[in-house]
């Protein structure tokens, strides 16, 4: 019998699952890569606003393929997921505790919608998001409930300047306004905040004994289209003279001056009082 007479040989099929699994993870990278461009906020005239359409349980569904797949993905696939709470009644601590802790310590992306009741339960936080020591998040984002009632903003800039200094566990904090009314605009709460962290800065460093240097220094800045401040998470500062200190501050003093200068007029004198 010669070749010809043989016969013919389906071809044969690759399996996704039949990969080695250094290829698999490559493949699944790609998969969730997309699923990140979809992060639950869209921009309306340039304005970042939730998107209430977003339904993060679409960027997971490649989990649901089989029981190999989730094994192989499943910390993929949260890390590179945005849970987001779109109202003012989700537990988040709650619906976290439903996973296991590698799958919590998986996380990276949380959003959620704020009143004046979470940031009251926001400015009680020991030092971890949501009090949860094994959540490391790259971003916290909040998000301002939009009604017909004002954001009293200036009512939390002490208790959310004393929870920065310790907050551990969270990368870059963002709050969008989201439309939502806030007394007085978010950017002249976004200067007292930053003037305050100054001021409580350079106190806790020169007068009091024995120093008490911050556990997490950071960066700020205010997206004035989008209507969002950002704050990323820095190594603390060392302690040095306070003349090295007024140095290293000054243009940091010098940008928040110009701030200000520029933010929205508020015929409140003590609007323009400032904290150093």
């Amino acid at each position: 019998m010669d070749g010809q007479d043989l016969p013919e040989q389906p071809p044969r099929q690759s399996h996704l699952l039949s990969l080695p699994a250094e290829l698999r993870v490559q493949i699944f990278e790609y998969i969730f890569h997309d699923s990140t461009k979809d992060c639950g906020l869209i921009k309306q005239s340039g304005r970042l606003i939730i998107d209430d359409n977003y339904d993060p349980n679409k960027g997971l569904a490649p989990l649901l393929v089989c029981h190999q797949m989730y094994r192989d993905s499943v910390y993929l696939g949260l890390a590179t997921t945005n849970f987001i709470i779109p109202n003012l009644f989700g537990d988040i601590p709650q619906r976290l505790s439903a996973l296991r802790p590698k799958q919590i310590e998986s996380v990276r992306n949380v959003t959620f919608m704020a009143d004046a009741r979470q940031f009251r339960k926001l400015m009680d936080w020991r030092q971890h998001p949501f009090d949860m020591a094994n959540l490391q998040l790259d971003t916290l984002t909040i998000v301002l409930h939009r009604s017909s009632f004002w954001h009293y903003l200036f009512d939390y800039t002490e208790g959310i300047v004393k929870l920065l200094r310790k907050l551990q566990g969270v990368r870059r904090l963002v709050i969008v306004r989201n439309d939502a009314r806030v007394k007085g605009s978010l950017k002249t709460w976004y200067n007292r905040l930053v003037g305050l962290i100054l001021k409580v800065d350079h106190h806790q460093r020169y007068e009091v004994y024995p120093p008490c240097l911050e556990d997490v220094w950071w960066t700020w800045s205010f997206n004035k289209t989008e209507q969002t401040l950002s704050l990323e998470a820095k190594p603390s500062k060392p302690l040095v003279d306070e003349d090295v200190y007024f140095q290293t501050v000054l243009p940091l003093m010098e940008d928040l001056r110009d701030s200000v200068e520029n933010e929205e007029w508020n015929p409140d004198p003590r609007s323009r009082y400032m904290y150093y």
